[in-house]
């Protein structure tokens, strides 16, 4: 059962048709967890994280405590790469996508990767696998 309306909520719901659906629990990918004894609210996108993970064959890869080495270097790909100089290219949409997914977690609750996000996306537009 949900908490009753209180305060602006009971004039709202004189107003508009109304469903208590309870407390949030996940909303647009954030997972809300509440504790009301610690007057605590948490919020995270663990399993938006794993399913990205997922898509993007990131499955093994090992959490570490800094987003990226303050002191790399990435430079703009060109078609001209040979194939044997170890840096492919990798299907853009395939790239801008899980630039584009990275940039809402960071938004949502990493704002810790933020430079690291930024760096990437300057290569939208012809990624390498080094990026």
């Amino acid at each position: 059962m949900g908490w009753p309306l209180t305060g602006a909520g009971r004039g709202l719901s004189k107003a508009f048709e109304m469903t208590d659906l309870d407390e949030l629990k996940v909303f647009l990918g954030l997972e809300i967890t509440r504790d009301r004894s610690q007057r605590q609210l948490t919020i995270h996108q663990q399993r938006y994280i794993d399913r990205i993970l997922d898509c993007y064959w990131m499955n093994d890869a090992r959490p570490i405590a800094t987003p990226l080495d303050p002191h790399t270097k990435l430079l703009a790909g060109t078609k001209t790469d040979g194939e044997d100089n170890q840096i492919k290219s990798v299907p853009i949409e395939t790239y801008q996508s899980a630039v584009g997914s990275l940039m809402y977690t960071m938004l949502g609750t990493r704002p810790d990767i933020a430079y690291a996000i930024g760096l990437v996306s300057q290569f939208n537009h012809f990624p390498r696998w080094n990026h």
